[in-house]
């Protein structure tokens, strides 16, 4: 009996030579990917090394390799654009991680004695904490945290990686607990959710507080710098220390790479990160730009969870858009802060995830729907760009779908069923405003 995989594989090919009409779908099998029994869109998940060394690589055959490591508390720290660099031999990712929060924390309250121990400097400022934590200084706390694999297929692969915040090599703040979830798509988005806790003792923030794009660069060799510059819609090149009011998105661009990287968060969010902050470190190569907060206070008990998510681009590839400046990538940041309308199929609005029960799960990235199939609905993309939209269908009876229509077209897809529920990526850009999605 053929497996989910075999059967994706298959009708995969099948999809690669249908005549698909004027609709913006992509021949995804113009050519054949090297070294991988995988077809391009059918996402793997390899662990490397044991604990304390942990490593989770998630792959997108032809696409990007993204590898999460354990020593660094759950930190992306190497990122590879298969598309451009085939062999992984350029890492986009850093020490840091590809994705961080925060660093320094404000003065000290008033009625907080500083306390070195706890991390607190002699002046009475808290020092520099960050979260994925550099590895060497992790190993040397043996603060390495937990990281595993909470869903795998094809379809989408998601990793849970929990950890500390952490003062440098001085201190692990075991009552500043932080948990992210990365969930993985072929096409290139990775939505992730932030939980961040206060056990005890009251922390406040500088306006750094928030998710960052944290890239390599070097001030040294310019050689191997690639060359990122940050920019908004409005703003074509992000100045180091700014603090300027937020937009709906970061864009990481170079002119000598074909990668873009792309971070923006749900609409909501900007009452928690109304600026963008950066920080260049070209002298201890890395540079980093993101949304930063008017210093949070965090008291005894604080507990709170926030999303974000990053899309990558790149040139000349059937699977992922070029995002080549902040306002053709614009679209792509809508689709995530103002989903789509979906009508004609039932939304489920209380999903773990879905931070405004709204039948879009932020935290992963989806639409949530319920019923057993087929589905049929209209999706009304408005503001958004509709690029390989992707749904999570609970109660879902039998196998996962072969295919889809748009409009009557077949579309390709990647599908998996995962314990009841249907995992599905349309690949590809809907070209109309409103169309009408069949899922049997």
């Amino acid at each position: 009996m053929p497996t989910h995989l075999d059967i994706h594989r298959r009708d995969f090919f099948r999809a690669g030579t249908l005549g698909l009409g004027g609709l913006a779908w992509p021949n995804l099998f113009c050519r054949a990917e090297a070294g991988t029994a995988n077809p391009s869109g059918a996402l793997t998940v390899e662990e490397s090394g044991k604990s304390p060394d942990k490593k989770l690589i998630v792959t997108s055959p032809g696409v990007y390799k993204a590898v999460v490591w354990q020593a660094s508390g759950g930190g992306i720290n190497e990122f590879y654009d298969l598309a451009s660099d085939p062999e992984a031999k350029r890492n986009l990712g850093t020490a840091w991680g590809l994705f961080e929060v925060g660093w320094h924390g404000a003065a000290l309250p008033k009625d907080v004695k500083p306390d070195p121990v706890k991390g607190d400097s002699e002046n009475g400022n808290y020092g520099c904490r960050f979260w994925p934590t550099p590895p060497h200084d992790c190993k040397k706390l043996q603060a390495e945290g937990e990281l595993d694999v909470v869903e795998k297929s094809p379809a989408r692969v998601r990793v849970r990686a929990q950890s500390w915040f952490t003062f440098w090599s001085r201190y692990v703040d075991k009552n500043m607990p932080v948990a992210a979830y990365y969930t993985f798509y072929p096409s290139g988005q990775i939505a992730i959710q932030v939980r961040v806790r206060k056990l005890d003792r009251r922390f406040q923030w500088s306006v750094e507080y928030g998710p960052h794009l944290h890239v390599p660069a070097s001030a040294k060799d310019p050689a191997v710098d690639p060359g990122f510059i940050f920019s908004t819609p409005k703003v074509e090149a992000a100045k180091d220390g700014g603090f300027a009011p937020a937009e709906e998105l970061v864009l990481a661009t170079s002119a000598k790479l074909p990668t873009a990287l792309m971070l923006t968060i749900p609409a909501e969010a900007h009452t928690l990160f109304d600026r963008h902050m950066r920080h260049n470190g070209r002298s201890v190569n890395w540079d980093r730009f993101g949304y930063g907060s008017n210093q949070v206070v965090m008291d005894a008990g604080y507990d709170h969870t926030w999303a974000c998510l990053m899309q990558m681009g790149t040139q000349g590839h059937t699977l992922v858009p070029p995002l080549r400046n902040a306002k053709d990538a614009l679209p792509h940041a809508m689709q995530y802060r103002v989903p789509a309308r979906i009508d004609g199929a039932e939304l489920v609005k209380d999903d773990a995830g879905d931070l405004n029960q709204d039948g879009y799960n932020e935290s992963e990235g989806c639409h949530v729907l319920k019923g057993p199939g087929p589905l049929a609905f209209t999706y009304e993309r408005g503001a958004g760009a509709g690029f390989a939209p992707a749904l999570k269908v609970i109660g879902w009876q039998g196998a996962a779908p072969r295919t889809a229509k748009v409009d009557g077209k077949d579309v390709p897809v990647i599908a998996a069923v995962v314990e009841g529920k249907l995992l599905v990526q349309l690949f590809g850009t809907i070209p109309g405003a409103k169309v009408k999605v069949e899922i049997a």
